[in-house]
C-alpha cells in the first residue's frame, strides 16, 4: 500500500533560546524530526494497525508571530483516501495544524495573537476535516479560540473554559500526569498503560472554567463544569487539572512538551530566569524538576516518544475517530472566506486584517 503522507503546518509562535536554535533549529523543525521518527515507529510496531498504510509526514512552517498563516485553500476539503490524487502541489493538501508553544500568554493584545485566535476558529468552523494541535501555549489559545467563544443553539454565551495565570506559580519539569481512560482508549500506543506521563512541563499559565460556568455549576449543585461533549481532557497532575484536551477527529492538545528534552527545557528555564530575574534557589529548583528525565550517555527516560505517536496517529486520524463526511456545498471557497473575522482572501495567499499575505505553498 502507498504511504499514507500527512502534510502538517506548523505554525512557530516563538523562536527558541539561542541555544537550543543553534543546535536544533526552529521549533517547526524539531517537530518535523520528531513526528517523522515517530512515524517511523509506528510503521515498525506490529501492535498498531494502520488502515491507511504506512505514514508518511511533510511539515511546512510559518511564521505565526509575522501573521503568516496557511493560506485556506490549501487545506483540506474531504476525507482522506488511499486512492486520491494530489492536487494541492507536490506535498498534498494540508492536513494538520500544529501551533507551538511561546513564551507569550494567549491572553495578550499582541495583534498576532488575535489573528491566530481568528484563524483556528474559521479552521474548526470551516474545515473538520483538518486537524488542529496546540502544544503549551497552542493548547491555551486553542482553548481559548474554541471554548471561551462558543454560543448554545438559541444564541446565548456559552462561556465554559478559558486561560487564567495560575495561581500556584510555575509548573516545571517532570511531573506526573495522570492520563484520562476516555483518552488513552482512543490510542493503541498507550497499550492500556495506567503509569503517569512524564513529558516536560514549563509553563505558569493554565486552562480552567470561565467564573461564570463555575456559578453557574454551584447553583446546578454541579461541582465540577464539564467541558462541552465530546471534548475531554487528556488527564491532570497535582496542579494542572487540564494537562491537555482531547476532540476526536478534530483537536488535541498537550499542556507539556514531547518536544522538549531535559537539555531543551533547561536552557528555556534558564532564559525565563534571567528575564524574570529569578532567585538562584527558584531555578536550581526549577532544573532539579527538569533533570529528573536526565539518564547519563543516553537518551531521556520519558514519554515524549510515545506522547509523539498519538500526535501522529491523531494527524493520521487511526485515533478510533473518523471526520464526518463534509457537505462539500458548506466549504468555503474563492471570496466567501471575506466573511471570516479579520481576514480577506487574494489569490496565492491568506490576507490578514494588517495586509500581511502568507506565502503560497509549492
Amino acid at each position: 500500500m502507498a504511504p499514507h503522507r500527512i502534510h502538517v503546518a506548523v505554525l512557530d509562535t516563538d523562536v527558541p533560546c539561542l541555544p537550543v536554535y543553534a543546535k536544533r533549529g526552529l521549533y517547526s523543525s524539531q517537530f518535523r524530526v520528531l513526528l517523522q521518527a515517530a512515524a517511523e515507529r509506528i510503521n515498525n510496531n506490529a501492535n498498531v494497525n494502520l488502515r491507511n498504510g504506512p505514514l508518511g509526514v511533510h511539515v511546512t512552517a510559518f511564521d505565526a508571530v509575522g501573521c503568516s498563516l496557511p493560506p485556506l485553500e490549501c487545506l483540506r476539503t474531504s476525507p482522506f483516501s488511499a486512492s486520491e490524487t494530489q492536487n494541492h502541489g507536490p506535498f498534498g493538501p494540508i492536513d494538520a495544524i500544529l501551533i507551538t508553544g511561546s513564551i507569550s500568554s494567549s491572553y495578550d493584545s499582541d495583534p498576532w495573537i488575535k489573528v491566530l485566535e481568528s484563524y483556528i476558529q474559521t479552521v474548526h468552523s470551516a474545515f473538520p476535516n483538518v486537524k488542529l494541535f496546540g502544544s503549551c501555549f497552542g493548547h491555551q489559545l486553542i482553548a481559548q479560540a474554541l471554548l471561551s467563544q462558543h454560543n448554545s443553539d438559541d444564541g446565548t454565551p456559552n462561556l465554559t473554559h478559558h486561560v487564567e495565570k495560575s495561581e500556584k506559580g510555575f509548573e516545571m519539569g517532570i511531573q506526573p500526569i495522570t492520563l484520562s481512560e476516555s483518552f488513552t482508549s482512543h490510542f493503541p500506543v498507550f497499550d492500556g498503560n495506567s503509569k503517569p506521563l512524564r513529558v516536560q512541563l514549563i509553563h505558569g499559565d493554565i486552562v480552567v472554567p470561565t467564573p461564570i460556568a463555575k456559578s453557574l455549576a454551584t447553583a446546578s449543585g454541579v461541582s465540577e463544569v464539564p467541558l462541552p461533549s465530546p471534548w475531554m481532557s487528556i488527564g491532570k497532575s497535582a496542579v494542572c487539572d487540564i494537562q491537555g484536551l482531547y476532540c476526536p477527529g478534530r483537536v488535541l492538545s498537550y499542556q507539556g512538551h514531547f518536544e522538549f528534552d531535559s537539555f531543551s527545557n533547561r536552557a528555556l528555564c534558564i532564559e525565563f530566569a534571567r528575564r524574570a530575574s529569578w532567585p538562584a534557589d527558584v531555578l536550581a529548583s526549577y532544573i532539579e524538576q527538569i533533570e529528573r528525565s536526565k539518564v547519563p550517555g543516553s537518551e531521556d527516560d520519558d514519554d515524549s516518544k510515545v506522547a509523539a505517536e498519538a500526535v501522529l496517529l491523531f494527524f493520521a486520524g487511526e485515533d478510533g475517530s473518523q471526520s464526518s463526511q463534509v457537505d462539500q456545498s458548506q466549504v468555503p471557497v474563492g471570496n466567501k472566506f471575506a466573511s471570516a473575522p479579520g481576514f480577506d482572501i487574494l489569490p496565492g495567499g491568506y490576507v490578514a486584517s494588517n495586509g500581511m499575505l502568507t506565502p503560497p505553498i509549492g
